[in-house]
């Protein structure tokens, strides 16, 4: 989001029409869209001699594909510029090629405003044919963790990983694919801040098959190794008791703690 730091820039006079209508502007940034205009037009000058018109065009564009205001502010607080080159482009592409149904492209795009400002024929066309072609993700549509992967570099992001992941396991092209279908998000993680770390604690510290581990559940990636794996697993080990990865990471603080508390207690009972 725009920070509010920058100081206003000065407001043209009031007489004259083009004060008149810059005053206007300022009104539909801070009434329809509840942005504070000043930090849009220090990042954004060409806002200052935008028509209001191409404004309001901007907005309907939105809203037209489902979104609301609100959900359109949030796109124009990330990428003013998309205030004045209204995402045509990559509207048409995402509804209709895509394609994602207007209550999935809406979810998508708040999630991630960059789709909007991402380059069809460079970004978003290269992301859909690597996940159709090379991952075969042929559901349709898609579901949203692979949605958001769309404003993703091929070359930079997408490609990298999935060639990381073939290597670190050692599973063969099919077999990554295969767990990528039912884990796309895994494709947006950083390879050295989320991917390595827990690659590395799952075959050195729990003494686990990646490849085994990763086809059987493949979500591992999506949990905080400070806050989940790392703690859950000591738990277990110092208890000596064996449980799946899914079933470790999967059940709630609760169920956890009562598997853990039912399992010391039968051993208890056993040694009595």
């Amino acid at each position: 989001m725009l920070s509010h730091a920058h100081p206003p820039p000065p407001v043209p006079a009031a007489g004259g029409g083009r004060g008149v209508e810059f005053r206007r502007k300022l009104h539909f940034l801070s009434s329809e869209l509840h942005l504070d205009p000043f930090p849009l037009l220090a990042v954004h000058p060409a806002l200052r001699s935008a028509p209001l018109p191409l404004l309001e065009d901007s907005l309907r564009l939105l809203t037209s594909h489902g979104l609301s205001a609100r959900d359109a502010a949030r796109v124009f607080s990330a990428f003013p510029s998309l205030l004045t080159s209204p995402p045509d482009a990559p509207l048409r592409f995402l509804s209709a090629d895509a394609p994602l149904p207007p209550p999935l492209l809406r979810a998508a795009v708040v999630r991630s405003p960059r789709l909007l400002a991402a380059s069809v024929p460079d970004t978003l066309i290269p992301a859909l044919r690597f996940l159709r072609r090379r991952v075969s993700l042929r559901r349709e549509p898609l579901p949203l963790a692979a949605a958001l992967l769309l404003a993703f570099s091929v070359e930079r992001t997408l490609l990298p990983k999935l060639l990381f992941l073939r290597d670190a396991t050692g599973l063969p092209d099919p077999a990554v694919c295969a767990l990528l279908r039912r884990a796309p998000a895994i494709l947006s993680y950083g390879i050295e801040s989320n991917l390595t770390p827990k690659l590395q604690f799952l075959t050195e510290r729990m003494g686990r098959d990646a490849a085994a581990e990763l086809a059987e559940f493949p979500h591992y990636f999506a949990f905080s190794l400070d806050r989940r794996i790392r703690p859950r697993h000591e738990a277990l080990r110092e208890r000596g008791i064996e449980m799946s990865l899914k079933d470790m990471l999967t059940i709630n603080d609760y169920d956890f703690s009562e598997r853990l508390r039912d399992v010391t207690l039968s051993a208890t009972k056993f040694r009595l």
